[in-house]
């Protein structure tokens, strides 16, 4: 790609135009996250957006999660090659309003029939967890930078022409840009947690035999402090059954000083997460759009789609000193599995 208008811009960081990234890796992307919940738990909604410069695509995808079983997913790639700058994916579109402050985020008429507008806040200030590098049998699997950022949403969401009202709900929101080579990795756990004037951002990733290859994460307030860093991520999950979504979990941090948050989690409606993966057969192609919607209480359903997850947001209902509040469990399992919870597989011969 030749010079562009992004290059008029003083903001290149390689003796290149800036088509150019630093690892010809496929898998180098940029790329955006956002979740929101209602405040009863009962609904869950989640979208992102990734350039990959090295393969010219976008990627867009929306996914909403109800207690009462129905979910919906809606995907759209398109190339991209001088317009970076533009995150758009087919009827989707994510616009920063206001760097580390404001974003807009928008999905128009498709044949899905799920549309919305949001509008995100920061409630508090951003954690900037610390670079993530990783090899595996020679290859570097993960290099990559990861910040996190606790909001509030408004706006609305429509499902077929029925208009759910956004007002105030929770959630949060990541900005990721680097390597992640994501079907070597073994295992991660990515948590966020709101409660009352402050968030918990935390991550830690394994190996199959479960030893901590990274943690990383702390609390940041409202009033514009943050805590320690955490240096210790423990975790024991309960599953549903022989199902891959988490019922119940018990989360120690542990920062540098010492100190020890214990954290309980419980999913008190556990059909409300969203599964990344192959998703169901009954996909649809639109416009630009590919979509599907599927029943979690069907269990042909939800064995169909967890058969093919790579990984899934759980919303959870935490509880820490006296606070409680919701926020994103995530699993991710691929690599050579993991050994501690093999509801998501074993160990890889």
């Amino acid at each position: 790609m030749p010079y562009s208008a992004w290059d008029e811009y003083f903001i290149h960081q390689l003796p290149r135009t800036l088509d150019f990234v630093s690892d010809s890796e496929p898998s180098w992307s940029d790329r955006c996250y956002f979740n929101l919940h209602s405040p009863d738990g009962a609904m869950l909604a989640v979208t992102g957006y990734g350039n990959n410069p090295n393969s010219q695509t976008a990627h867009g995808y929306f996914k909403l999660a109800l207690a009462d079983g129905r979910h919906w997913d809606l995907d759209s790639v398109r190339r991209c090659t001088s317009d970076r700058g533009d995150l758009r994916a087919g009827p989707m579109r994510w616009l920063c309003m206001e760097p580390l402050k404001r974003w807009t985020i928008e999905v128009g008429p498709n044949a899905s029939g799920v549309e919305c507008e949001l509008h995100y806040e920061s409630r508090a200030p951003l954690w900037e967890l610390l670079p993530v590098t990783m090899r595996k049998k020679g290859r570097t699997i993960v290099d990559m930078q990861h910040i996190k950022q606790p909001g509030r949403y408004k706006g609305w969401i429509s499902i077929g022409g029925e208009r759910i009202s956004v007002d105030g709900f929770d959630g949060g929101r990541d900005r990721t840009f680097g390597v992640r080579v994501a079907d070597q990795i073994d295992f991660w756990l990515w948590f966020e947690a709101g409660l009352e004037d402050r968030a918990i951002e935390a991550w830690v990733l394994e190996s199959a035999d479960g030893t901590v290859q990274y943690v990383d994460g702390g609390i940041t307030f409202e009033d514009g402090t943050q805590s320690k860093r955490f240096v210790k991520f423990e975790h024991d999950v309960t599953f549903d059954a022989n199902r891959k979504r988490p019922a119940r979990a018990h989360v120690v941090f542990t920062d540098e000083d010492g100190r020890r948050y214990d954290v309980a989690a419980e999913s008190r409606h556990l059909d409300v997460g969203v599964y990344y993966g192959t998703g169901s057969s009954r996909r649809k192609r639109g416009d630009k759009v590919s979509y599907y919607s599927w029943d979690s209480t069907d269990p042909a359903d939800l064995s169909e789609v967890e058969a093919g997850t790579v990984s899934l947001d759980q919303l959870m209902h935490f509880e820490m000193d006296g606070m409680a509040g919701h926020g994103i469990f995530e699993l991710l399992v691929q690599g050579d599995r993991y050994e501690r919870y093999p509801t998501w597989g074993t160990t890889a011969g």
